[in-house]
């Protein structure tokens, strides 16, 4: 009892850490039991088996996090049922500036590890995608409900915004070391190669609306920079640079092993320590580093009194049908604020790697029932949001293998994840997800995806291991299992 009493303790410890602020990420993949990847976080946590290897399809990810977006803002309700849409309701329900969106995808090329001794080596190659984007309150409020909403020099609307979007291949070697019977130590250096990058840094723009001749007007600071694997000699437009990007024009197969420029840099590190066959503690931290892009297009803008707009309204006819004409006032916005987005040479600049502080605890009664308490740390937006998920996961004689979780977070909102994991011999095959609800959105838009739920997220693959790591793990599997039928 004092056992399961100091796990307890841990646990509730763990919750009270908590913020207001949480962001998950898919912490299931490391609680599946008898699956290769419980270290991925953390290097320092034992790998289950001898040997493993894996190409192509061995760790496939896809998630959307959305931190302000939630069906029950979007509209009014007559019951349970939705009648109309509610601009205000929504954009009062949103944060006056910490509203993000962050989508990710992961991509397992090669992986592959072996036992030697005491140590523990693996490489790992990975193709990974990262982008965020942050908006103010003001932002939508201003295109939903009109610049009515924000007249005189005292009300402005706060129109700040930011993107950070990554694509960048990694590659990993890592290395782990058994101290002793109860204390692992791991390391994991990584090589990046930056493949795209566009950063939008919005300090303080803000738009005014003269309340006598609504003319708008705009005081602008804002800084882009973007830089890619492939040559922009001819690209000096903000429009031309996605577009050149999502047609993949002039991309040469070997740029993406050119490791000369947009070098980059990452460490997770981490150990675990195994009090006894029941009870084990592992910390951690992952994706600290950063890449360097060598070669930039960029584009600084700090001015005041920028004029957008005499109005919203073309003509009398306009106002008389109170026809408001959006699409030139984005049009003007990026004619007068951003200079028509031109671009210019710029120099070298980082980016750092979302980084994860990981702390997690087990008791394990049996092989058929352990439970985990995991609290997180993820950096997003320049801060550290904090996550705390609590996990069941068990194992039938290795052969099936299942986790069910339920997680604690504000803007990734609370969600109970499952997994499940079959091992056919060497072949290991798995699915999980954070969220089980978002099984039920598979076909839907990534809208519907934002508005129905906070996050929606998916692991899956397959991956061959040998061997296993717990030699006594048969003799503990039926010495369990028979004391189980000895209590009945």
């Amino acid at each position: 009892m004092k056992k399961i009493y100091k796990f307890l303790v841990i646990m509730v410890l763990s919750l009270a850490t908590m913020t207001a602020k949480a962001q998950n990420d898919g912490i299931s993949l490391t609680l599946l039991p008898n699956l290769s990847y419980n270290n991925f976080y953390n290097p320092g946590v034992p790998v289950t088996s001898n040997a493993y290897f894996g190409i192509g399809l061995s760790n496939i990810s896809l998630s959307v996090y959305n931190s302000n977006i939630k069906y029950n803002n979007l509209y009014e309700f007559v019951g349970d049922k939705p009648v109309s849409f509610d601009a205000n309701k929504f954009i009062n329900s949103l944060d006056e500036h910490e509203n993000f969106i962050n989508t990710n995808f992961s991509l397992d090329i090669a992986r592959f590890g072996m036992r030697i001794g005491k140590f523990y080596a693996s490489f790992d190659w990975r193709l990974r995608y990262n982008g965020e984007f942050h908006y103010s309150r003001d932002f939508l409020g201003f295109f939903i409900n009109g610049n009515g909403n924000y007249l005189g020099d005292n009300n402005p609307a706060d129109f700040s915004i930011g993107v950070d979007v990554n694509t960048f291949t990694e590659m990993a070697l890592g290395l782990q070391y058994q101290v002793n019977d109860k204390l692992t130590i791991g390391v994991r250096p990584k090589l990046l190669v930056g493949m795209v990058n566009v950063s939008v840094n919005d300090d303080d723009t803000k738009i005014y609306t003269d309340a006598n001749t609504y003319e708008m007007t705009a005081d602008v600071n804002i800084n882009i920079k973007a830089s890619s694997i492939l040559k922009m000699d001819d690209v000096y437009r903000m429009s031309e640079y996605v577009e050149y990007i999502g047609g993949m024009d002039g991309l040469i197969f070997e740029n993406i092993f050119d490791i000369k420029d947009n070098l980059g840099f990452g460490i997770d590190f981490g150990a675990s320590y195994i009090f006894n066959d029941n009870f084990g503690l592992s910390a951690g931290v992952y994706d600290l580093g950063f890449i360097k892009w060598k070669h930039s297009k960029e584009k600084h803008i700090h001015k005041d009194n920028v004029v957008v707009n005499d109005a919203l309204i073309d003509d009398f006819e306009d106002l008389l049908n109170m026809e408001l004409d959006f699409k030139e006032l984005y049009t003007d916005l990026l004619e007068n604020v951003w200079d028509n987005d031109s671009m210019y040479e710029g120099g070298s600049y980082k980016t750092s790697l979302k980084t994860r502080i990981m702390l997690q605890g087990y008791y394990e009664f049996f092989p058929l029932v352990r439970l985990s308490a995991v609290t997180q740390l993820y950096y997003i937006n320049k801060q550290f949001r904090p996550a705390f998920t609590f996990a069941y996961s068990g194992s039938c004689w290795r052969v099936l293998n299942f986790t069910a979780s339920y997680t604690l977070s504000k803007y990734s909102g609370n969600s109970i994840g499952a997994g499940v994991g079959v091992n056919l011999g060497p072949l290991n095959i798995y699915a999980v997800t954070d969220n089980i609800m978002i099984v039920s959105k598979v076909n839907a838009s990534t809208m519907e995806m934002l508005t129905s739920y906070n996050a929606a997220n998916v692991r899956f693959g397959l991956v061959f291991s040998f061997g296993n790591n717990k030699k006594a793990n048969k003799e503990k599997s039926d010495k369990s299992l028979g004391d189980l039928s000895d209590e009945r």
